[in-house]
């Protein structure tokens, strides 16, 4: 059975491949992004298929379709910090993130990646917050970065 697939996760920008005579097509996320593909996207990005022959075999292009454990909302982590650290923190996560992203990241609204999830706790333990759980949750997706 197939597992379900949500295609508004897909960015705008990612490339996805029509390559249906590849070895790796089935465990490809660009494979399985276009064949999930809605009727009414009349142009989906897709890669020029010259570039896939080219590759001779072996696709550099290939996207592993394993989902990944990323966490979401650092709440528990800002309510941790004490008043004469938490701007600092603020501060520097909001430079890390930009702004939009950092509130987005904070509440939970986006997941955050593996570097980001590293930034805030190295930060927070510079900042002197120790916990056993920094992130308010977890979720799985796609690793849709390129």
């Amino acid at each position: 059975m197939d597992e379900p697939f949500d295609y508004s996760e897909v960015p705008f920008d990612f490339g996805m491949c029509a390559a249906e005579n590849c070895p790796s097509a089935a465990p490809c996320l660009r494979q399985i992004a276009l064949k999930h593909t809605p009727e009414n996207i009349l142009f989906p990005r897709t890669l020029n298929p010259l570039a896939i022959k080219k590759g001779k075999g072996k696709c550099k292009y290939y996207k592993d379709a394993t989902k990944v454990l990323n966490a979401v909302g650092f709440m528990r982590t800002v309510n941790a910090l004490t008043l004469c650290v938490a701007d600092t923190f603020r501060n520097r996560m909001i430079a890390y993130l930009g702004r939009k992203n950092y509130y987005l990241k904070r509440k939970g609204k986006l997941p955050l990646s593996l570097s980001e999830q590293k930034k805030v706790v190295t930060l927070a333990k510079e900042l002197g917050v120790v916990l056993d759980e920094y992130f308010d949750g977890y979720i799985e997706s796609y690793n849709w970065k390129i």
